[in-house]
Order: C-alpha cells, then sequence, then structure tokens
C-alpha cells in the first residue's frame, strides 16, 4: 500500500459505495461494468458509470485497488490489499502493514 495518512485512508472507507466496491473486488478483479453489475445486484443505487469509475479511482489513488488490462474484459480493477493494520497509541495513530 502507498503511504497515507490515517486521516486520508480513514476518509476513504467512510464512502459506503467504496466500501461495497472493495467487496466486489474482493471476489475477482472486474472492469467498471461488471463492477456496476455487481453493485447493482447487490441493492447498490447506482445511476452512473461514472460514479463507479470515480470510486475506484480514488481506491487506486490510496494504492488499496490496483488496474490492469485484460484481453477479454479490457481496463480491470483488482483488489491490492486484503488487510489494514492501524496502530493507536498516545501519540500518535498510523497505519502498520
Amino acid at each position: 500500500m502507498k503511504m497515507i495518512t490515517p486521516e486520508k485512508l480513514f476518509t476513504i472507507l467512510s464512502s459506503q459505495l467504496r466500501l461495497e466496491v472493495l467487496k466486489v473486488l474482493a471476489e475477482e478483479p472486474e472492469n467498471v461494468a461488471n463492477v456496476m453489475k455487481k453493485l447493482k445486484a447487490r441493492g447498490v443505487d447506482i445511476k452512473y458509470r461514472e460514479t463507479v469509475y470515480r470510486a475506484l479511482e480514488k481506491l487506486v489513488d490510496v494504492g488499496l485497488v490496483g488496474k490492469f488490462y485484460d484481453r477479454e474484459k479490457g481496463l480491470c480493477y483488482k483488489l491490492l490489499v486484503k488487510s489494514i493494520c492501524v496502530e493507536i497509541t498516545p501519540s500518535a495513530i498510523k497505519i502498520v502493514c
């Protein structure tokens, strides 16, 4: 995972949509269209593909998700991190993975 502040990580993970996207990608890598289909199948109310794309790109920016090209699916996204550890001490909160 990229170097990220706990504040930024907590902000990224505070979005229900981004959490649902992470759950979808935990199953297998997918392209934007398939992530959107799976989110809708889970009951997530998504109207625009751009919304899913933006959520994916925010997850890429912090290093939780990576992207790659697949011949059959096109541009795909995959989960890079399966767990995140946070250490809390009297003087600091930091990510320790």
